[in-house]
């Protein structure tokens, strides 16, 4: 039997996406669950009505970026941000009650139907291309004997297995989280963007992270900006 899947899709500003990439995403999975989180921007209430979408609007931009050393950065904002980011997806999977969640964003066009599911999560090609990388992964490997991956992959057109993510949160003290923070090689703690956030979750709980998004496996594109021509670029997921 074929795996239930749901969607958490973060939306910002850009009105223009955020429509496009739902009716996208309908005439894939008409009538899968979806859950719709304006990040602090504009209201979409409409168009969770209009796409069947359960719609939440966030009081804080959990999503709302940072500025280091005069240089903008995607990230969390800050703690509270990252915490509230785990409740927003622990949420979804409980009002979605999939197998499997996907994670939208206005950049994350969707091909066609899931041909594979992972194990546990997949996401982009295994590697560390964001901000944040540490100096050594040995102190990690020692505390956690059992961990299968070093890399940060779970952006968005990532895909979560609903049990296993919800068994690292439960098991994952964010106090257990922030004890690496001194290996980084920048400014940013481990916790401090959601890829890393959940690839980090998955690492020390010794579950596994796929090559799964822009691959025939998935149908899922990312990043794709066609719908981004019509406004701002800075209007996407990210921001200040």
């Amino acid at each position: 039997m074929q795996p239930t899947v749901g969607f958490y899709y973060n939306c910002y500003k850009n009105r223009y996406a955020t429509e496009n990439i739902l009716k996208q995403l309908r005439t894939i999975y008409p009538d899968e669950p979806i859950y719709l989180l304006s990040d602090h921007g504009d209201d979409f209430s409409d168009l969770a009505k209009t796409f069947n979408c359960y719609y939440k609007y966030s009081p804080i931009q959990i999503l709302g970026g940072r500025v280091i050393n005069g240089v903008r950065h995607m990230c969390f904002t800050n703690e509270l941000c990252a915490k509230a980011y785990i409740n927003e997806i622990t949420a979804a999977i409980n009002y979605c009650k999939t197998d499997y969640i996907v994670l939208m964003e206005d950049d994350v066009f969707i091909h066609g139907k899931i041909q594979q599911f992972p194990l546990h999560a997949g996401g982009e090609l295994n590697s560390n291309k964001f901000q944040m990388q540490v100096h050594d992964f040995e102190p990690i490997r020692k505390q956690y004997p059992g961990m299968q991956i070093d890399y940060w992959n779970l952006g968005g057109g990532s895909i979560l297995n609903c049990k296993t993510i919800i068994e690292c949160f439960e098991k994952t003290p964010f106090e257990e989280i922030r004890r690496f923070d001194y290996l980084c090689k920048t400014p940013f703690e481990l916790w401090h963007t959601n890829d890393i956030l959940l690839n980090y979750m998955l690492m020390i709980n010794g579950k596994t992270a796929d090559i799964w998004t822009n691959t025939n496996l998935s149908m899922i594109a990312h990043p794709d900006k066609r719908f981004y021509k019509k406004v701002d670029n800075n209007l996407g997921i990210y921001r200040l």
